[in-house]
């Protein structure tokens, strides 16, 4: 409807002097009130470029929510560590009579955001799946490379410790000095030294790795997490003979 006339009528009324007996009339009139005319009329022009607008903008707003989605979506990488630490391990200790070279990993193929990210940025801005530089992580650096060939070299003293039990593996996968017997005292400082210098480079080797870890904006690590990852290669590359420490505290013989 184009619009609304209101009417107003007002009735004469008799007012009653109760002073005096008689009777004021008024008239009756009737008052169109064209002033109050209201036009409820919506160009429908207008009001569909308003839908239109409106929908776009909710499609924005969806857009910038998926997209949020997946930059917040970091992960730690647990199997590709796990991977690294198997490499490192065989490489630092060497072949010994429990150890076989374990298998190189195919390049990982996840789906999930980072393949929602490629859709959305293309291949050319986003990280590959399967780490930095074509690899599950990057190990490889010069830094790392320096560690693991310093272990590398004191891995050949720390043998007949191991093997006589005076030096064990930690459940935190760190060098412990297990007894000092048999030993005099110049090979009991051998071993002290022995074990704090090992200690600290694989200290070291994890914040790296951490570090190579966090270049891709897709994940995060820290040392303390590597280095859970770290133990159980330590302990599984371990040669039969060498003391492990259980969860309870106690020296098991592998």
């Amino acid at each position: 409807m184009c619009g609304v006339d209101i009417y107003a009528s007002v009735q004469a009324l008799d007012f009653l002097d109760l002073g005096k007996n008689f009777s004021f009339p008024i008239e009756t009139h009737t008052v169109s009130l064209h002033s109050f005319r209201m036009d409820t009329n919506l160009d429908c022009d207008y009001g569909e470029a308003f839908m239109k607008k409106r929908s776009l903008l909710g499609s924005m707003l969806a857009l910038c929510m998926v997209a949020a989605c997946v930059t917040i979506n970091i992960y730690f990488p647990a199997e590709e560590v796990r991977s690294a630490a198997d490499r490192i391990v065989h490489e630092v200790w060497g072949e010994s009579d429990s150890q076989t070279a374990p298998p190189k990993p195919e390049p990982s193929s996840e789906v999930g955001p980072t393949s929602l990210l490629n859709m959305l940025v293309g291949p050319s801005t986003a990280w590959a799946a399967n780490g930095i530089n074509g690899e599950d992580i990057n190990i490889s650096t010069p830094q790392i490379r320096a560690i693991k060939e310093t272990m590398k070299q004191r891995t050949g003293e720390l043998r007949p410790y191991l093997a006589a039990g005076q030096i064990g593996i930690g459940q935190d996968g760190l060098l412990k000095v297990r007894t000092l017997e048999g030993l005099d005292l110049r090979g009991r400082g051998q071993v002290q030294r022995l074990v704090n210098a090992e200690n600290q480079d694989r200290l070291r080797l994890y914040s790296e790795i951490a570090g190579e870890i966090g270049k891709n904006p897709n994940r995060t690590a820290t040392p303390a997490q590597v280095q859970d990852v770290f133990v159980e290669s330590w302990q599984a590359q371990a040669d039969s003979g060498w003391y492990i420490e259980k969860g309870s505290g106690n020296w098991q013989r592998k």
